[in-house]
């Protein structure tokens, strides 16, 4: 209490009783006891059992004018990984009551024989003028309750006023235009070794860093205020006003005054909000930058704080501290191997020839970094991305002049040395939750890294040149689609899925293999160093390009994790990149597949042990396309199709508030958003499956159909061609219909050869018993889509 500097305890389930009166004395303060005089075991109450009742909230908040509930209410709904009676209660009774609930962020309640914490700790406020600053649970205590504190003060005052840095980007941009200072003096002219590349980088961050820091200035964080028109700036000053006189005089009639002036500016802001929001969607577009900001905010769930992470001795990990260590060792252990070697005469003979290869001079076959180079890359930055641990922003980076010409000499020294600089191959990492895993297992969460601005641009200049070496001499394979320019997943998968239509026509089957690579992007193989060697006994990456490999082609040396701005953990760490491959093939159906395809499984497998790359046995399927067996595998995309249905289905009732009949948006906005949240989730990749049964692409239409009718609140009586042709909107048919026809032409002319093969051919008959995805740029359109264009004719006609 005395380290928390609490003011007020409320201290519950004490069972004290009258004869011990200092059984829990205090100095310093004062005890208001109400002490239990008989056993709730004997009488059978307990506040679980007991039920959240209406006239026992109505009797509290009756007590004065200005009432505030805090304590243990057992409601379990805000945080909680499920509700009971008692917090449904609760929340309904919210609004009937007019009463506000706040609950900390964090759960509180770690129960010794479960395994899901909960929030059930939160305090109900009436007509209470007072400003609540935050309410946060404390991890002090080794109780499985732990104490929950409120922070409360003054309308005007009582807390410190939030502020926010802004930065005079001019100024720093004018600064930097200097290089006569003794930063940038310390770098030599001539940078020949690692060691004066290290510390040109290090001078250069310090200088930029420095400037940065100069031209930042300390304001009050602003609010929406300044956004707000004259009539709701007005109504704020009359509330505060409001609230400081009924802080200072505490009348009945000052608080009912600053409660109606409360009430009456919520409503009002509430009000404009919704006005603002509309003028967004009316004039939000798909090229406009908002467009897909917008898409992700409506989709996703929020923040929600890390919970209690289960430790391996089943612990649980409750502060930062404790959280950012078990995230630190859980991604150590996923970036580790388990097992030893599989072959260590494989693993002793590519170190040989790494060792080989990195006593070999380099040659200086590279292009150098040029300045302009540099400037065309600076000017793509995404100024809104994050820093790396060096602070330096990508809008700094952006305001480089002359300096520039040093990160250019940087680069080319860097290029020359066969050098990638460890200051930027430090990571900051936050861990970003995996939908659907378990939010108290460590391995749930994604690590994300963030790294140095600088090094990224460097990063981007080896790229550029690997990328010429690689495709420049062919050494790119066809069949690679996957972080290529111009190749898409779509296009893949309608390789495959035409190899296997192609294979029904002539009556031949088709089996595929797909291995998933488990942990391909976390776990430290040995192909993440070694590899890259065979890869240059292949003459597929010079020795130049295999010693310059940046973080996220070979190695990050140091993760920094962050929980906190205060938390720090070190592990050492590797990554590689690259997840999925696929063996597939067909034959007559008289032929066996079973001993060839076996065979490539079996040296593919002896490939993966020798590398030491492991497989996820979950993730990976065999599965044999046959026409007319099972529905999953002969390609009518009917599981694909329930599949987003569903995922259709979830987003449209997630949004059903702001598409819905009594919703308030513009048609025009609602359908803004329909095709920005849900009609993309249905027409993904719509080419490859585009030809499935109009029976089973209906269940799609019916989708669309229900929120036409929803944004428009038409009666059941008006026909769906009507409310398309109102709301200006194509069947999914014809959305399907047209995106194929320009899937289409794209891969008729494409640079990639088996692409274009996989795409030049006549679509059978639409009578034909074999369905093939060029088909539904020949089929006639449905009754809805013939409809439809009827009405849009009759239109354009009287137009």
């Amino acid at each position: 209490m005395s380290e928390n500097s609490i003011d007020i305890a409320l201290v519950q389930e004490t069972y004290l009783k009258p004869n011990r009166p200092k059984a829990c004395s205090i100095a310093g303060y004062v005890q208001l006891r109400t002490d239990r005089t008989y056993s709730s075991k004997g009488l059978g109450l307990s506040p679980v059992s007991k039920r959240l009742l209406r006239r026992d909230l109505r009797a509290l908040f009756a007590l004065g004018d200005a009432v505030i509930l805090f304590g243990d209410f057992n409601c379990k709904t805000w945080g909680c990984p499920s509700n009971n009676y008692n917090g449904i209660k609760l929340d309904e009774l919210e609004d009937r009551l007019d009463f506000g609930i706040i609950a900390p962020l964090r759960r509180h309640v770690f129960p010794m024989s479960s395994h899901r914490p909960s929030t059930i700790d939160i305090a109900l406020t009436k007509g209470v003028a007072l400003n609540f600053n935050s309410i946060e649970t404390i991890h002090g205590l080794t109780s499985d309750h732990r104490p929950v504190i409120l922070k409360m003060g003054p309308p005007d005052g009582g807390r410190p006023i939030p502020i926010r840095k802004i930065t005079n980007w001019k100024r720093v941009s004018t600064a930097l235009e200097k290089i006569d200072t003794p930063n940038l003096n310390s770098i030599p002219n001539d940078i020949a070794s690692t060691d004066e590349i290290d510390l040109a980088i290090g001078a250069l961050t310090n200088h930029v860093r420095t400037v940065v820091e100069e031209s930042e200035r300390e304001v009050p964080a602003s609010s929406d205020r300044r956004k707000f028109p004259p009539d709701i700036l007005e109504l704020i000053r009359a509330k505060n006003a409001a609230l400081r006189r009924a802080s200072a005089y505490p009348t009945p009639e000052y608080r009912s005054r600053a409660r109606a002036l409360q009430r009456e500016v919520k409503a009002r802001v509430r009000e404009f909000r919704n006005e603002s929001w509309s003028d967004l969607m009316e004039e939000i577009k798909p090229s406009h930058k908002a467009f897909w900001a917008v898409t992700k905010a409506l989709k996703t769930e929020g923040y929600t704080p890390i919970p209690p992470l289960k430790k391996p001795d089943n612990s649980e990990a409750i502060d930062d501290a404790e959280i950012a260590e078990c995230l630190a060792d859980s991604i150590e252990t996923q970036c580790s191997h388990a097992s030893p070697p599989h072959d260590i005469a494989h693993i002793s003979r590519i170190e040989e020839e790494v060792l080989q290869k990195t006593s070999l001079e380099p040659k200086d076959d590279l292009a150098p970094v040029s300045l302009s180079e540099v400037q065309t890359l600076v000017k793509s930055l995404n100024t809104r991305k994050a820093p790396g641990l060096d602070g330096i922003s990508n809008k700094a980076i952006k305001c480089f002049s002359i300096p520039l010409l040093l990160t250019g000499r940087d680069f080319n020294a860097c290029i020359k040395n066969c050098y990638f600089p460890p200051a930027w191959k430090e990571a900051e990492v936050i861990g970003i939750h995996k939908p659907g895993k378990p939010r108290d297992l460590p391995a749930s969460y994604r690590p994300i890294s963030l790294l140095s601005g600088l090094g990224k641009l460097f990063e981007k200049i080896l790229k550029t040149r690997l990328s010429d070496h690689l495709l420049g001499k062919g050494l790119i394979i066809d069949e690679q689609f996957g972080f290529r320019p111009a190749h898409s997943c779509p296009q893949q998968v309608l390789r495959l899925v035409e190899y296997v239509s192609e294979g029904f026509e002539t009556e031949r089957s088709t089996v595929a293999v797909f291995f998933d690579v488990a942990k391909a992007f976390d776990r430290q193989t040995d192909i993440s160093h070694l590899g890259m060697s065979a890869l240059t006994r292949q003459d597929v990456l010079s020795e130049q390009e295999f010693l310059k490999a940046p973080p996220s082609l070979l190695c990050c040396t140091r993760v920094h994790k962050r929980c906190t701005a205060t938390v720090v953990v070190w592990r050492p760490t590797r990554v590689i990149r690259g997840r999925y491959r696929a063996l597939y093939g067909n034959r007559n159906r008289s032929t066996r597949f079973t001993p060839p395809l076996q065979r490539a499984i079996d040296e593919l497998g002896q490939w993966f042990r020798k590398w030491r790359i492991e497989v996820n046995p979950d993730k990976s399927a065999a599965i044999q396309f046959k026409y007319g067996v099972t529905l999953d595998k002969n390609l009518h995309f009917r599981d694909h199709i329930e599949r987003v249905r569903n995922t259709a289905l979830f987003y449209k009732a997630r949004l059903g508030a702001v598409l819905g009949r009594k919703s308030k948006l513009s048609r025009r906005n609602k359908r803004t958003i329909y095709k920005m949240c849900i009609r993309t989730v249905m027409t993904y990749a719509s080419p490859v499956f585009a030809h499935a049964a109009p029976k089973a692409l209906h269940r799609l239409q019916v989708i669309q159909n229900k929120f036409c009718r929803a944004a428009t609140d038409a009666h059941w009586c008006v026909r769906n061609s009507i409310l398309h042709r109102d709301l200006e909107l194509p069947t999914i048919s014809k959305y399907m219909k047209d995106a194929s026809k320009r899937f289409f032409d794209i891969a008729g002319s494409h640079p990639n050869a088996l692409l274009r093969a996989a795409v030049d051919y006549q679509p059978p008959h639409p009578t034909h018993l074999i369905r093939r995805p060029r088909n539904v740029l020949t089929d006639p359109p449905d009754a809805l889509t013939a409809a439809v264009e009827s009405l849009n004719d009759v239109n354009d006609t009287h137009d």
